[in-house]
């Protein structure tokens, strides 16, 4: 547990991107060294060289924790992979998957928009690259166009469908969250979400000596109780779905008396209407619990005149 919560921190996260960049660059240095040339002519250790002037840039982008690192490591990345792709014997050369393995990186960490960046950026660096590969090509211009051409289409549409997934699963993520902190059918807010609030609006009227009132409120018909709920409560009220009966209260600046009057017009409008009541101090345990202790108090409470609200006994 202690390592994946470290690997997914963002320091983290960048530690693994510089070791998964310099694994790459070994890859690529063994593929030139067994290679059965390069495309322009150089010294035999030029692969080492830009590796290892690749490496050290990027590590001192890593340590040295300057501004905007990510970005310039990510522009490194692309001016290094269009040299290689220059010096790539291969026709068509197979380091330019590199290039758009990337551009795929990126978009996994930092989101679609950095994504269709790295993209344009890359398809630049490709229309730089790829002319000069093709005027020097020594087995006839014709063939390597239309081979490296084929390689790159077929990248592209490849990077423009992933694209789309990290689109897709942006959406799917915000929808999900939205999910989990508001109730499709009420529209209020939910459970997870009520406890978030309370975490910081408790504290906050204990320091103002305000009361704050919790109810737990019953009806059988939970969509018609929600409407009532929205329409009669004030803005500052907090309402909740609790679960697939109750919907719970939390009501700022309102002591157990005040609480009291507002269900009583509750129940004036949806006829059936219980509720079991409490006051929050600083004394109080958890809001689960207290929502718990509220609906342990809920049974004792009946659909007549006298037994509809219930006043749960204070906490330990």
């Amino acid at each position: 547990m202690e390592t994946s919560s470290r690997v997914s921190t963002e320091r983290g996260v960048i530690v693994l991107q510089y070791l998964a960049r310099a694994l790459f660059a070994i890859l690529a240095v063994l593929y030139f060294n067994h290679s059965e040339g390069f495309f322009f002519t150089v010294p035999t250790a030029t692969p080492w060289i830009l590796a290892g002037s690749y490496l050290a840039l990027q590590l001192l982008f890593l340590v040295a924790r300057v501004p905007h690192a990510t970005i310039l490591a990510s522009g490194l990345d692309l001016v290094i992979l269009g040299i290689v792709i220059l010096l790539d014997g291969g026709e068509p050369p197979p380091t330019m998957a590199l290039l758009f393995l990337a551009v795929l990186s990126n978009g996994l960490l930092h989101g679609l928009k950095r994504f269709l960046v790295m993209l344009a950026a890359a398809e630049v660096v490709l229309a730089i690259v790829m002319p000069i590969r093709i005027s020097y090509s020594p087995g006839g211009a014709e063939t390597a166009a239309s081979a490296s051409l084929f390689l790159l289409a077929a990248l592209t549409v490849c990077m423009l469908y992933f694209g789309l997934m990290i689109w897709r699963n942006q959406v799917l993520s915000r929808q999900a969250v939205e999910t989990a902190w508001r109730d499709p059918q009420t529209g209020f807010i939910s459970r997870t979400a009520l406890t978030s609030t309370a975490g910081w609006l408790i504290p906050l009227h204990d320091r103002l000596s305000s009361p704050l009132t919790l109810v737990l409120v019953h009806h059988p018909d939970i969509n018609a109780l929600a409407e009532t709920v929205s329409q009669r409560l004030r803005r500052s009220d907090v309402i909740a779905r609790y679960d697939e009966d109750h919907l719970a209260l939390l009501l700022p600046s309102t002591a157990t008396g005040a609480a009291e009057r507002v269900l009583a017009d509750l129940r004036e409008r949806q006829p059936g209407l219980r509720a079991a009541v409490m006051t929050l101090n600083s004394a109080n345990a958890a809001l689960e619990q207290v929502l718990y202790h509220l609906q342990t108090a809920m049974p004792r409470t009946r659909d007549d005149q006298d037994h509809w609200l219930a006043h749960a006994s204070p906490l330990a």
